[in-house]
């Protein structure tokens, strides 16, 4: 019984883990695609 719910809660941590490594990487892509567009503008 124990071990299940240990299980349970892994797997939770892992899933909001992942989902904010998700947004952290969506946020860096987009701060990557907003320089390229300020530097095509300078060019």
């Amino acid at each position: 019984m124990e071990e299940e719910r240990m299980r349970k809660l892994l797997t939770v941590a892992f899933a909001v883990a992942g989902i904010l490594a998700y947004r952290k990487w969506r946020e860096t892509e987009e701060e990557k695609a907003v320089w390229s567009r300020e530097t095509d503008r300078v060019d």
